[in-house]
């Protein structure tokens, strides 16, 4: 891995992963364009995490109040209290009922869709239906409820949007932030909770990966530390971008993109 690639790599990992114009789609592209490849499990893990990290320092209030909850959480359970939650200790069970069904559909699914990486057919149709989902936003995306009035069925439905996004071309925040929106949360608690519930699915698919590692492979270079540094920067740039067009209800400008893209390598590639 030069140190070039590196650098374009942690880009590209930094921006799809949060922009909704897919992570897995682009690399995929990348890998069949111009030959760029993800480098070995070790590297990527570095990535997901450097991008784990930015929104993790991005949402550091949700984070630190959310800890706090759970905390709360389990000496309530422990000391057998009735159970009255708090808008952060219920934000903590939404998370876990989505997270629930993006775990079961990854694991059931996982092998198909790491086959469908190599197919840039699939990946160009999955990236229109990206932008169409971006484009359904704009009808569904003038909804009211905030988090503290969604139930925990709805962040279930929520996390299946999530777990479908695992398919290389489709967006993960995309998704479920479409999926929040089609449940009834307003554009900004949809794209809060989009990046909340994508903790636990980074932090979780990095975890799988640790235990594949083979040690002969893990090292840090140059082009490792650079990629690091330019996938947390370029994260919490695409944060930023993502939760200012969300709230203009401009999210239909990456539709566009994902458009043109999936065209592309459908009729080009």
């Amino acid at each position: 891995m030069t140190l070039i690639e590196g650098i374009v790599l942690g880009v590209v990992q930094g921006l799809t992963e949060f922009l909704p114009i897919s992570s897995s789609g682009h690399l995929a592209i990348l890998s069949q364009l111009f030959g760029i490849q993800e480098g070995n499990l070790f590297y990527s893990i570095m990535l997901h995490f450097s991008t784990l990290i930015a929104v993790i320092i991005y949402f550091r209030k949700d984070i630190i109040r959310l800890f706090f909850a759970l905390y709360s959480l389990v000496k309530k359970i422990a000391a057998r209290k009735q159970l009255k939650f708090d808008l952060y200790e219920r934000l903590v069970l939404l998370i876990i009922a989505g997270t629930i069904p993006t775990v079961i559909i990854g694991l059931g699914f996982g092998d198909l869709f790491e086959f469908l990486y190599t197919d840039l057919k699939f990946v160009g149709y999955a990236l229109i239906l990206t932008g169409i989902l971006l484009l359904f936003s704009e009808k569904i995306g003038k909804r009211s409820l905030d988090l503290s009035k969604v139930s925990y069925p709805k962040a279930m439905i929520i996390g299946v949007f999530q777990g479908l996004a695992i398919a290389p071309g489709i967006s993960r925040s995309g998704s479920t932030i479409v999926g929040a929106l089609f449940v009834g949360l307003n554009r900004e608690e949809a794209a809060r909770f989009s990046f909340l519930l994508s903790i636990p699915a980074i932090f979780g698919a990095t975890l799988l990966e640790v235990f594949s590692i083979d040690s002969a492979n893990v090292a840090f270079d140059a082009s490792l530390i650079a990629g690091m540094l330019c996938a947390f920067t370029a994260g919490i740039f695409s944060i930023g971008i993502l939760m200012n067009l969300i709230k203009k209800g401009k999210l239909y400008y990456f539709s566009i993109y994902v458009f043109i893209l999936g065209l592309f390598t459908i009729l080009i590639l």
